[in-house]
């Protein structure tokens, strides 16, 4: 081993007849040579060398977002995402993803700044993004860009039409054949109420937004290799409870949750109604109808035993964990008390009690309450 200052050789080292060795005892933030050569009782092979430099000592990487980073200034091709700057981060990568491809760009470094326009996008199209930090030892958790509209907080924005005489842009965002303007037809903002002979959507409220898909639109090829039969997109303001309906051949039905990039895949839990194969969702994705068995009909709910406290008495748990799907209020007490931060961890979390629809959790050293309409769950839950 060579340490450059100051300049001295160890001596050689007999480590056995191993294919590693791990050198300990060095200086932080110091340029080292490493020789190796290879022995029998013959003799010693000619060495060879590697070079190395140790690291400064902090060995952290950077800090988690405090808050969401945020999207504007969409343009028939592009859109902005910014964000606050963390400690320790020395640069920033920035994703995105269209909501009719479900396949998200690739991380890009875009340096140490605190925004970035993505351009060379398609007009009249929803959008996702999303920002994480990074240093020499490390990523920080990747959080989603929100924008209020209308009131309410959403991951998504849809760029501009293209303007009249503009090019119109192949998929890859590129122009080529001039754009002959054609009459706006008339929107239609309620298209989950026009959605194609097949797929029924309901208990949905205003704001939310569907579409259905094809193979290509679900962009997965394991899912097409087990057989989609039919698909739906939906975007908005997803509210839990809806209710989405094949009526086909039975089958599994699965959920490409829009909260990731690339989406991730989860198993819904399929019921038969009215001859239709049906699951309900909370939140933005897209529903897909697979090949499979015929799902059980809806059992009829049994009514609560007298054991069970009432809903709004606190249910003691044992045996649960929660995972944060959305950043949420991590309140004081359940469901209106103060907000002591607000907090998009990522990873499973004890819930000891359960009241009013909330979890109680421990995050840090502090124990607060999460809303259960924003999490995952696994284990004995409660009601």
């Amino acid at each position: 081993i060579y340490n450059r200052d100051p300049t001295f050789f160890t001596d050689w080292l007999d480590v056995g007849d191993v294919a590693s060795y791990a050198f300990t005892g060095l200086t932080a933030a110091r340029d080292y040579v490493m020789n190796v050569r290879a022995k029998n009782a013959n003799g010693v092979s000619s060495q060879v060398v590697a070079r190395a430099t140790t690291l400064d000592g902090t060995n952290k990487a950077p800090l988690d977002f405090s808050a969401s980073p945020l999207l504007s200034e969409a343009t028939h091709n592009s859109f902005r995402i910014s964000w606050a700057k963390v400690t320790g981060a020395t640069s920033y990568e920035v994703q995105y993803g269209a909501t009719n491809v479900n396949e998200a760009s690739p991380w890009i470094d875009v340096g140490n700044v605190s925004s970035y326009i993505f351009t060379g996008l398609l007009p009249n199209t929803m959008y996702s993004a999303g920002v994480r930090a990074k240093n020499a030892y490390g990523i920080n958790f990747a959080l989603s860009a929100t924008i209020v509209v209308d009131g309410r907080e959403s991951h998504f924005i849809r760029t501009l039409p293209a303007p009249p005489g503009s090019a119109a842009p192949d998929s890859d965002g590129s122009d080529h054949e001039p754009y002959v303007p054609k009459p706006t037809p008339t929107p239609i903002h309620d298209t989950l109420n026009h959605l194609p002979p097949g797929i029924q959507v309901s208990n949905w409220r205003d704001g939310a937004q569907g579409q259905q898909v094809d193979h290509i639109g679900v962009g997965r090829a394991d899912l097409v290799a087990r057989g989609i039969l039919n698909a739906v997109d939906v975007w908005g303001y997803i509210t839990p409870g809806i209710e989405v309906c094949f009526a086909q051949q039975p089958g599994r039905i699965v959920f490409l949750d829009a909260a990731y990039m690339p989406r991730q895949l989860f198993d819904l839990s399929a019921y038969q109604r009215d001859g239709m194969t049906c699951a309900t969702i909370d939140r933005a994705g897209t529903v897909v109808l697979l090949r499979g068995d015929s799902p059980p009909p809806i059992q009829p709910v049994a009514e609560p035993q007298s054991s069970q406290p009432e809903p709004s008495q606190p249910q003691i748990l044992s045996d649960c964990e929660v995972w944060l799907w959305e950043t949420v209020n991590f309140r004081e007490s359940p469901p209106d008390g103060p907000v002591i931060i607000v907090t998009g961890l990522r990873e499973w979390l004890p819930a000891s009690e359960k009241q009013h629809g909330y979890f109680k959790v421990r995050r840090w050293a502090t124990e607060g309450w999460i809303s259960g309409d924003y999490v995952y769950t696994r284990g004995d839950c409660g009601d």
